[in-house]
């Protein structure tokens, strides 16, 4: 009996994998540097100084958090990927949700002067599990600030095309070039690694919303213009009426 197996596919499991580890350990190892440096300052005497221990363990604890989130966000893409997250749909009012988002980032968009604006109508509603709409709206509008010029905007609108809900979130950023928007959904990619690092973030949060909205029977696109900004499509099974 012969045995076929698809070298290629194989190989590109491989390397997929193999880039996966790099990247894990790249972003473990950054704040982990940090922490052990300041604790060594710490021993060599700077605890003594209560001024400067102050410092170096608010340095200490915010790395840590660092790494405790990226390791959250890995489980918890590793347990969408596996489909054992459960979807319980329901018809969602967006704009509620929209404007709970809003009250929660605006600080930060406030900071920056960037204006939020919500185009979806009161009573839009789509089929989709609230809880992980709001995930999903959440990474998209934060990332929305966060690559956004001074004085930008960030708009969150719906539509519906051929049965199917179209949530959009479009930003007045810098723009993604057009040879990397097929890998944005993929993990630990960054299309601006330098943006990304001034920035923070997993680099997991598109490819949670790309595969939450699969779990929705949906998909999530995005389309770009340099200088102009980028609109992030989440796209749903339209809600019966």
């Amino acid at each position: 009996m012969a045995v076929f197996y698809d070298v290629t596919q194989i190989e590109r499991l491989e390397r997929v994998r193999q880039e996966f580890l790099s990247n894990i350990s790249h972003e473990l190892r950054t704040p982990l540097t940090s922490i052990m440096a300041f604790v060594e300052t710490l021993e060599d005497g700077a605890i003594d100084d209560p001024e400067s221990s102050r410092k170096f363990l608010s340095v200490i604890r915010r790395n840590a958090q660092r790494m405790h989130t990226l390791i959250s966000t890995i489980l918890e893409l590793s347990q969408i990927e596996s489909g054992k997250v459960f979807i319980d749909k329901q018809s969602v009012r967006v704009a509620k949700i929209v404007d709970e988002i809003f009250l929660g980032l605006g600080p930060t968009a406030d900071a920056r002067s960037i204006a939020l604006i919500n185009d979806i109508a009161a009573d839009a509603r789509v089929e989709a599990d609230a809880s992980r709409l709001e995930q999903m709206l959440t990474n998209l509008i934060d990332n929305a600030i966060k690559f956004n010029r001074d004085g930008g905007t960030v708009t969150v609108a719906s539509a519906t095309r051929e049965g199917t809900d179209l949530i959009s979130v479009a930003d007045t950023g810098e723009g993604i070039l057009t040879s990397h928007l097929p890998r944005v959904f993929e993990r630990f990619y960054r299309a601006d690694r330098s943006r990304s690092r001034d920035v923070g973030g997993t680099g997991l949060g598109l490819a949670i919303v790309k595969h939450l909205a699969r779990l929705h029977s949906g998909d999530v696109s995005v389309s770009s213009e340099l200088s102009r900004g980028s609109t992030f499509v989440i796209e749903l099974p339209r809600c019966p009426s």
